[in-house]
């Protein structure tokens, strides 16, 4: 008892004195059928992850600020979860919720490990689980080890119990491991893998390998200067961009300007393309030939149909389109035309878009489109066409 208290005022200390802080998350998603063995890579997800305030908050790379959001605006297919980067620990040691019991000392990776388990019963536990529309909380039960000298969490591992009935879920685990990651100039514990496994009712299987890399302080620097102004400020200051405000319902024609190896990107990652001819309404031209579309991948992952055989899922959401130093949001959806084919008309292309006929259950993202064969590329100079929308309209479906 004495040690398990120890343990809880080190970890209430350390958790309680991290500082705002985000890393790179890096989700590699794989399924496994009930009749399979191993488990076959879908789709890679790179997002950052910021604990602020207690919340996590999430974000593309390279956006300027967090949001608070939720998990599936990014990626609205697939089993997706929050809670790895700060949650769960903070569940266990920072609340009353959990019961905790000693069970032994042990070797754990070269260190001599004090192993304990807990439980946190469903009216105490804030452990949500969502698939699809449905939704619930579930209970959690699980280990964790913590180091005997430093008394640092270890490993963390979380099993759901008592799956709320209305769930297609049989079981939810979760093993985190942890490391001292420099931060400043102190050291700060944190996760820095993470893997989760689902198995839903029908025996099929979900995993999410999680790393956390490339961790640093959040914070908003400033500067204030006092005494004189100095004298060699440059004799122009570049002008700052103008506003772009583009109607909905015009047509642009674009062509990528990268080669794109799909294999090898990753959902957001950066996507270029170009405006390839002068965009007009009513006579004038409100978008230039040559203007910059930039957006990021929205969805790149394998799947297997009976008609197609092995395709790449993939959707590009645009988000900003310059010109002439102006540069503005942009919300596109994807046309027919250029180098697409519709599912229904013809299965020679190597791009299709959905058939007509498809449910809009069937499409997790407005911009989808499949590609056919291998090596999986969109070659630079690929010729797209997309429409504009309100900016109010959102980019992937939410469940």
């Amino acid at each position: 008892m004495l040690l398990l208290a120890r343990v809880r005022v080190h970890m209430n200390d350390t958790l309680s004195r991290m500082p705002n802080y985000t890393c790179l998350e890096t989700i590699e998603r794989s399924q496994r059928l009930k009749a399979r063995k191993r488990f076959d890579l879908v789709d890679t997800i790179r997002i950052e992850v910021a604990l602020v305030n207690g919340k996590e908050l999430f974000s593309w790379p390279g956006e300027s600020s967090f949001k608070e959001r939720d998990l599936r605006e990014i990626a609205p297919t697939g089993a997706v979860n929050n809670g790895s980067f700060a949650i769960l620990a903070r569940a266990v040691f920072l609340s009353q919720a959990a019961t905790i019991r000693f069970t032994g000392f042990e070797a754990f990776e070269g260190r001599e490990a004090a192993r304990y388990s807990f439980d946190i019963p469903v009216f105490r536990s804030g452990y949500h689980i969502r698939i699809g529309q449905l939704s619930g909380v579930a209970g959690q039960r699980g280990e964790f080890w913590v180091d005997k000298e430093t008394l640092d969490l270890l490993r963390l591992d979380v099993e759901a119990v008592d799956i709320p009935s209305n769930l297609p879920m049989q079981s939810s685990t979760e093993s985190l491991r942890y490391q001292r990651v420099p931060i400043g100039e102190s050291t700060f514990l944190l996760p820095h893998r993470s893997e989760l496994v689902m198995v839903d009712t029908n025996g099929n299987a979900s995993r999410n390998a999680i790393a956390f890399s490339n961790c640093r302080q959040y914070a908003i620097e400033s500067t204030l200067s006092f005494g004189d102004v100095p004298v060699d400020i440059p004799a122009e200051v570049p002008r700052p961009a103008l506003p772009v405000h583009l109607p909905a319902g015009i047509v642009m024609e674009t062509e990528l300007t990268v080669h794109q190896r799909l294999t090898e990107r990753t959902v957001g990652d950066t996507v270029e393309a170009r405006v390839r001819k002068d965009v007009r309404r009513k006579g004038e031209v409100i978008v230039p030939k040559g203007a910059i579309v930039r957006g990021r991948f929205a969805l790149n992952r394998s799947q297997q149909f009976a008609r197609l055989g092995a395709v790449r899922e993939v959707a590009v959401e645009w988000y900003e389109i310059s010109f002439d130093n102006r540069s503005g949001p942009v919300s596109l959806k994807l046309e027919t035309g250029g180098v697409f084919q519709n599912f229904d008309r013809n299965l020679n292309t190597n791009f299709l878009l959905p058939s007509a006929s498809a449910s809009p259950e069937m499409i997790p993202h407005r911009n989808l489109f499949y590609v056919r064969k291998e090596p999986f590329v969109l070659p630079a100079g690929m010729l797209l066409y997309w429409r504009t929308l309100d900016a109010s309209e959102g980019g992937a479906k939410k469940p």
